[in-house]
């Protein structure tokens, strides 16, 4: 399931990317833009998002703009852990014995849904509103 959870955010971070020009500075000035940058980046990608896999499984992940995420399966908490942008690309971190997986994804729709591929297929990956995050996910398999 993780290779569907990709990045949420994947192609919004790599236009989040700061084009400003170095500051002359020392080090603590430079480490110090750079954490702003990285909050800032973190602030804008922060929030919920629906991951709907090849065969409809649909999974939400959380963002946090203190850098730490959460994903839910059917209300169930499956992972959690870290998030950072490594140049154009969003990797994950889960706590425990997973290794960091990184991701790059693809360029969003009109609606700003978008896909990404994996070694596991495709999925499509829309940022939910506020309203939708606060509402329990859909589950696929309830009778209608």
């Amino acid at each position: 399931m993780r290779r569907y959870l990709i990045g949420a955010g994947c192609a919004v971070l790599a236009a989040c990317g700061s084009a400003e020009a170095p500051v002359d500075g020392g080090p603590a000035q430079q480490a110090g833009m750079e954490r702003a940058a990285t909050e800032s980046a973190n602030a804008e990608m922060a929030g919920s998002y629906e991951i709907t896999a090849e065969d409809g499984t649909i999974v939400r992940q959380t963002l946090d703009a203190d850098g730490t995420y959460r994903e839910t399966l059917d209300g169930s908490e499956i992972e959690r852990g870290t998030w950072h942008q490594k140049g154009e690309q969003m990797c994950y971190d889960p706590q425990g014995d997973a290794i960091e997986q990184c991701y790059t994804g693809g360029q969003p729709d009109a609606d700003g849904s978008f896909s990404v591929e994996t070694d596991a297929g495709t999925a499509s990956v829309r940022r939910l509103s506020d309203a939708e995050a606060a509402k329990p996910a859909a589950d696929p398999d309830a009778a209608e």
